[in-house]
């Protein structure tokens, strides 16, 4: 009986791990690099929060594992890295402006499909308690930058303002269906416009103003109001970051979830992928028991982005981290090995060694088969001599070293 990875989830061997590795520590240098500081939370929360009115709704229950614990306590694994946030910082007392990260896994019970999982990885960053555009500008900065060491050149933050739809739409639907029209425009890219059509049809709304207002492609084009102001501010300040030409502006987004209040953020990458997203979320804090408090963030999606760097082989050729494979050439060099292996890993060189009981051949190739790029050789002569052949595995060159001259080669790579 062959088992699997649940539906939805999946297993990343190795080379893939180290790729996602890899892009998790870009993220966290620039987050660092920028003063956002590590929150861990429960990777499970009430489902009271969850469901809260003003988050992410009673609706939710559909969309997240639901559970009951064995004292019958409502429970879910979290659907995203900002309600746990405004649990902590509602019942927290904490400098402001609270400028954290998150780099973890979260779950949705979607309908799995290519670039879409029910487990994934998040990278996300938020202030708390600056209500100035300047800390939104901040975070789409520090995303810019993770693209651009990732090696991204083509990608654009599309930037809207929930404020300037809601004022549009009341001037031609109900109050009381504007959050209706929102969801349904959330749906765009998958749907189109037929589909949003159909679906404001079927709650009663007339979708030809509606649409209407969806293909304005310009600010300009947009009457004065609040949102207008707003974005015109926030680009004002990505220009003085200098990542302007990365935003553009989209006023058929708006982002599903109920809790943001204003300006909103999706990333895509070349053609149309999205890899993330976020915007401001001023009145969650306080509908989950906290104080009134202004709040914004951005989220990445580490498995798309992930899978988009793969697609277009824009990682480095290396299978494995290690760089040096310490090969015996017989039982007799054993206990040398362990030695120089030790004394490589002591001056952080990664390093691996014979576990098998191979022979010297067989060492070679297993070297060969992970990509190894240097094999240090370990015989009775060379530990006599106290000099080594370094074998570089691309070209076949042999050089015979002192263990020092390869610990300072190994130190400059």
């Amino acid at each position: 009986m062959k088992f699997q990875p649940p539906k939805g989830t999946r297993d990343l061997l190795p080379e893939d791990a180290s790729k996602l590795q890899k892009i998790m520590e870009i993220c966290r240098s620039v987050f660092t690099k920028y003063g956002f500081e590590p929150l861990i939370t429960p990777a499970f929360e009430s489902f009271e929060l969850l469901s809260a009115k003003g988050g992410l709704g009673e609706a939710v229950k559909d969309e997240i594992y639901y559970f009951k614990d064995k004292s019958d306590r409502e429970l879910g694994l979290r659907f995203d890295l900002t309600m746990p946030l405004a649990r902590v910082v509602s019942s927290t007392s904490l400098p402001k402006p609270f400028k954290r990260y998150v780099i973890d896994k979260v779950w949705r019970y979607d309908n799995p499909q290519s670039m879409r999982w029910r487990e994934f990885w998040q990278a996300d960053i938020d202030v708390v308690g600056s209500g100035s555009l300047l800390s939104d500008v901040e975070c789409l900065s520090a995303i810019c930058e993770i693209l651009d060491k990732l090696g991204f050149t083509d990608y654009k933050i599309r930037t809207n303002s929930r404020k300037l739809l809601q004022n549009e739409f009341e001037k031609i639907v109900a109050k009381e269906k504007i959050l209706d029209v929102f969801r349904i425009i959330d749906k765009l890219e998958k749907i189109g416009f037929d589909g949003v059509g159909d679906e404001l049809k079927n709650k009663g709304v007339d979708p030809t103003d509606v649409l209407n207002i969806l293909k304005i492609g310009s600010l300009d084009k947009i009457s004065d109001n609040d949102g207008k102001k707003e974005l015109g501010e926030l680009f004002s300040i990505a220009k003085k970051f200098g990542i302007e030409k990365r935003l553009k502006f989209d006023i058929s987004l708006v982002r599903g979830l109920e809790y943001y209040t204003s300006v909103v953020f999706e990333v895509s990458l070349g053609a149309n992928v999205s890899c993330g997203g976020g915007g401001r979320y001023d009145a969650l804090i306080e509908k989950v028991g906290g104080q009134s408090m202004p709040a914004t963030g951005i989220s990445l999606g580490l498995d798309r982005i992930l899978e988009v760097m793969k697609e277009n082989n824009m990682f480095k050729t290396e299978k494995t981290a290690t760089k040096v494979f310490v090969a015996n050439v017989d039982e007799n060099a054993l206990n040398d090995a362990i030695k120089i292996t030790k004394t490589l890993r002591e001056n952080d060189i990664n390093s691996q060694m014979d576990l098998m009981g191979r022979n010297f051949g067989k060492q070679l190739e297993y070297a060969n088969s992970l990509q190894i790029p240097y094999v240090l050789i370990v015989g009775p002569t060379e530990v006599k001599k106290k000099k080594f052949e370094l074998k570089d595995m691309k070209t076949g060159k042999q050089r015979e070293l002192s263990l020092n001259q390869i610990i300072s080669i190994f130190s400059k790579l």
